[in-house]
């Protein structure tokens, strides 16, 4: 009869588990780290639509002119509201006028009184999500007017 060697029975399985559990987490820094390195220098590169200029350009906010009229606050009734997105128009009248305006988010529904604190103007704004073309439109806060 053969005897058989107890050499590998008696080998403990502790060195090889500590082994697995550090190559586990290295494994998983390694990853994080390439991946991070590999956004970094994404980020870094210039780009020819990047920038502050390109930024200016892509915000309806970038191209406002604010005037002295754009100081005071506009005052009346909302008339009309139309929702698109995340933008709300809002025609609100103030005696004869009717003057539309544009808020980020929600605005009070129609015959509510508000107040439109501006934060600048465009002429002709096209909104695309709507369709439609603006002679004059306020960008701005619309709060109720209580």
């Amino acid at each position: 009869m053969t005897p058989v060697s107890s050499a590998p029975a008696a080998r403990s399985f502790a060195p090889r588990s500590a082994r697995r559990r550090l190559v586990k987490p290295l494994l998983g820094l390694m990853v994080f780290a390439a991946l991070f390195l590999a956004l970094a220098w994404h980020l870094d590169r210039p780009s020819a639509a990047s920038g502050p200029l390109a930024a200016v350009a892509a915000s309806p906010l970038g191209q406002l002119s604010r005037s002295g009229a754009d100081r005071a606050l506009l005052v009346g009734r909302v008339e009309e509201r139309l929702p698109a997105g995340s933008y709300t128009y809002v025609a609100v009248r103030t005696g004869e006028a009717l003057t539309w305006a544009v808020t980020v988010g929600d605005a009070p529904p129609p015959g509510t009184p508000v107040q439109v604190r501006s934060m600048g103007r465009k002429t002709n704004f096209h909104s695309s999500r709507l369709s439609r073309t603006f002679p004059e439109l306020v960008f701005g806060v619309v709060s109720r007017a209580d």
